[in-house]
């Protein structure tokens, strides 16, 4: 198979987030700390190009759903189907949604049927700290599939009790006269919310329900979420860390993926996710922390809603996942290393019954020593039962100019594992998969500087990635289905 390489030029972007209140309302952003599974680094020691956004950030943008508020990212492309948060895809730099690993808390949303469903995501705004964009490959931290970066989401940590409710809706106050639908197209939502803080323990709850009617024919939709988070303290040393979240979405997909006949389709999506964490400090600079995350998707895809015996794509999948991580402080650096398994497993009308396990190993180098000088080395060692072995090494370096500036250099490699939809799905006379496919394996090559003042910043950077065995849909004439393959 042939390579595929992109050649892209980012321009320098200002970044401007301000508040009515901007002399007294302020984040300071070198203080945050970016929370990889192994090591926690400052952001002005982060040696990645790496974009956050702030708790202050999320409430000056207009917004109540991630997936509207990633939309002002740079590099990062959000597609959404529908308001609130229906259904949206997300790439960046160039990258498409299955290319993309999103993250809570460094909990992996990887969803083994397909990449539509990643931002099936029940938490609202009001409970993140920060999100963070990680570009570039990211398997050496992450693991499998975050070939052109991740989106990590951090939610916040409880200080004290307080209840919390959000009311909104909108409208545009204009007549719609489209088939069966006559009105005015509106939208609403609810969001409920209480944390509760004890020293040793601390809990918060939210739900929240929305509505819209659709901004044309077939496309209102409702949506229910629910999530749980603590944090139990059983002494200096050691802490426990459970989260669990629910969501219910129910939307007509009128023009959502297979226009123009999906005129009358309708989708139900079901999500649940769970983690449960603990963190250890073995000795004085001896740091662990295992983890067993467990994923639930329910997609049901109606072609023609009103006829359930046809065109009707109904998808079950599970993913069961345990992580160790541990990482060793020395005078001259950081050594961190880590350990996952996972278990996917599909149960398909039209892609059939299908399993994989995945064995990662992750082995990292961090060092400070050189005072400006930061440089990370690594590597992720995967095992997977479809692909076997593969080795994928990365090597970050910046130098810290000064408080303000900041230039940094990476090269690194990373890897996709095709889908079940992109392996077995059957829906002829429309989509075929291709059991045969390869993974996707890109490296890419990045150099960017960075400046930071107050509350502007300005990136600009140039990167090189080069993907082997890309994988797209394709058909050679108009009588075929289209199908996966290799480029």
């Amino acid at each position: 198979m042939s390579s595929k390489k992109l050649l892209i030029l980012l321009s320098a972007v200002p970044n401007l987030l301000l508040a009515q209140n901007i002399t007294t309302d302020t984040t300071k952003i070198n203080e945050v700390i970016i929370q990889e599974n192994r090591f926690q680094i400052p952001f002005n020691q982060h040696s990645r190009n790496i974009q956050v956004l702030t708790q202050k950030d999320l409430k000056r943008l207009p917004s109540t759903s991630i997936n509207e508020v990633l939309r002002y990212v740079s590099g990062v492309d959000i597609r959404q189907r529908g308001p609130f948060g229906t259904q949206a895809d997300i790439g960046i730099d160039g990258g498409s949604f299955d290319q993309t690993l999103v993250l809570i808390n460094g909990v992996k949303l990887t969803d083994p049927q397909t990449g539509h469903h990643m931002l099936n995501i029940p938490i609202p705004i009001e409970s993140i700290e920060r999100i963070e964009i990680l570009r570039g490959p990211a398997s050496r931290m992450y693991g499998i599939n975050a070939l052109t970066g991740a989106v990590n989401i951090v939610t916040k940590q409880v200080e004290n009790n307080s209840v919390f409710a959000h009311l909104f809706a909108g409208s545009s106050f204009n007549k719609v006269e489209e088939e069966d639908k006559n009105g005015t197209y509106y939208g609403s939502g609810v969001q409920l919310g209480g944390t509760f803080y004890k020293k040793n323990n601390q809990h918060q709850l939210y739900a929240s329900k929305e509505h819209s009617n659709g901004q044309r024919y077939n496309t209102a939709s409702d949506n229910e979420k629910i999530f749980y988070q603590n944090n139990i303290i059983l002494n200096d040393n050691n802490k426990i860390q459970m989260m669990a979240g629910y969501i219910n979405n129910q939307f007509g997909a009128n023009g959502y993926y297979a226009a123009p006949g999906d005129k009358n389709s309708e989708e139900l999506v079901q999500t649940f996710i769970s983690s449960i964490a603990s963190h250890h400090q073995i000795k004085e600079h001896w740091y662990l922390s295992p983890r067993v995350n467990y994923r639930y998707n329910d997609d049901d895809y109606r072609y023609f809603k009103d006829d359930l015996s046809k065109g009707r794509s109904h998808h079950y999948t599970h993913s069961v996942s345990g992580e160790l991580n541990a990482y060793r402080q020395f005078n001259f650096g950081d050594l961190g290393l880590g350990f996952e398994t996972r278990h996917e497993s599909i149960n398909s009308s039209n892609i059939g019954d299908h399993s994989r396990n995945n064995l990662g190993f992750f082995s990292e180098f961090r060092s400070t020593y050189f005072k400006r000088f930061i440089f990370n080395l690594g590597a992720y060692i995967n095992y997977n039962t479809d692909y076997d072995w593969q080795v994928f090494p990365g090597l970050d370096v910046s130098y810290l100019i000064n408080e303000k500036w900041k230039i940094s250099a990476s090269s690194g490699t990373s890897q996709r594992i095709p889908t079940f939809t992109d392996l077995y799905l059957n829906q002829r006379p429309g989509n075929i998969g291709n059991p045969n496919l390869k993974s996707e394996n890109a490296w890419q090559n990045e150099i960017g500087t960075s400046y930071q003042l107050a509350y502007l910043t300005v990136k600009a950077g140039y990167f090189y990635r080069d993907i082997d065995n890309f994988i797209d849909w394709m058909r050679t004439s108009t009588s075929e289905p289209y199908q996966a393959q290799n480029l």
